[in-house]
């Protein structure tokens, strides 16, 4: 089977074998980095969903087609993955040496992971309504005023000088005639094009405001006779264990500021959730800086790091002091 470890890392792409975006590498399970052998050999844990917030998917090195360049292929079809099983996480055995010098067996640890519900939000479009543009004829009166020349007769009768005449008063035949015209209105009409009706659609993009109740997993610590419990070192224990303490420091720190611990607390626990990730140990905040932001961008993009660098970092050096 192909090995693909030394070419893979945190923030490639993940693409099914119809070339359609499954999601973003968020961690590389692998024995030879981590110290512990998942079942089935290394895995890639890829959030899946909007922005990434859905369910984890354990991806195995198995499954892997082809590696270019920040892209990773696979050759089975993204709509198969809880069916393949790749919803489950993998069980593990530790490899680490115990700081008293003995190797663990593969019966002496045992994980247990623990899950919670995200919320995650779908957009389908819909038709919400339609438009149509058509033409119909309305007819209405209208007047128009149109001027008209016409001729008038006028009559004019004037005395003159009296004089003889050359005709006999019997002869009366001779009139004139004179034509009278007058301008007559015809209306016609004819089409004119008075305006021009053109129909669009814009996206008007606006945020709208999802709730609903989530499930989250915890861990229950039950003693049977006389059994002492110890967390091992490394390991960040549960959050509601650590939130008190991380509360108190923050209140301490920045008590009297505008800012209320409801608001801080989850990027207090993110910060607080870096400390059980294996690939950080033993590692400093300089050094993990750039790659903390870049996961913080990816999975809370509308948050600026700027904005939360302060609570993740005060969380990660209490957590590692």
């Amino acid at each position: 089977m192909l090995r693909y470890s030394d070419r893979l890392h945190q923030g490639m792409d993940v693409y099914d074998a119809n070339d359609e975006k499954i999601g973003t590498v968020s961690e590389i399970l692998d024995a030879a980095a981590s110290g512990t052998s998942p079942s089935g050999g290394g895995y890639l844990r890829v959030p899946t969903g909007f922005l990434g917030m859905g369910r984890e998917h354990h991806i195995p090195f198995s499954a892997i087609r082809s590696v270019d360049g920040e892209r990773v292929y696979v050759n089975f079809p993204k709509h198969r993955l809880d069916e393949l099983g790749y919803g489950e996480a993998p069980t593990y055995i530790d490899l680490r040496v115990e700081s008293a010098g003995r190797r663990n067996s593969p019966e002496a640890t045992r994980r247990l992971r623990l899950r919670e519900e995200e919320l995650v939000a779908r957009k389908q479009s819909v038709e919400t309504g339609r438009v149509r543009l058509g033409k119909e004829i309305v007819s209405e009166e209208r007047t128009l005023d149109v001027p008209v020349t016409r001729e008038e007769v006028t009559i004019e009768r004037r005395p003159v000088e009296r004089r003889p005449s050359d005709k006999s008063i019997k002869d009366t035949g001779r009139t004139i005639d004179v034509p009278v015209r007058a301008e007559q209105v015809e209306v016609e009409k004819q089409p004119v094009v008075y305006e021009e009706v053109g129909v669009r659609k814009d996206q008007v993009t606006q945020t709208r405001r999802v709730s609903g109740k989530v499930r989250r997993e915890e861990a229950r610590i039950k003693r049977a006779g006389d059994v002492s419990v110890r967390s091992a070192p490394g390991t960040s224990g549960s959050w509601e264990q650590a939130m008190p303490r991380y509360r108190e420091r923050w209140q301490t720190r920045y008590g009297n500021a505008a800012s209320r611990w409801e608001d801080v607390e989850p990027v207090y626990r993110y910060g607080h959730e870096l400390r059980g990730r294996p690939e950080y140990r033993g590692r400093g905040w300089d050094e993990l800086e750039p790659e903390f932001r870049r996961d913080w961008e990816r999975r809370y993009p509308n948050t600026p790091w700027d904005r939360a660098r302060e609570a993740i970092r005060d969380a990660w050096e209490d957590a590692t002091s």
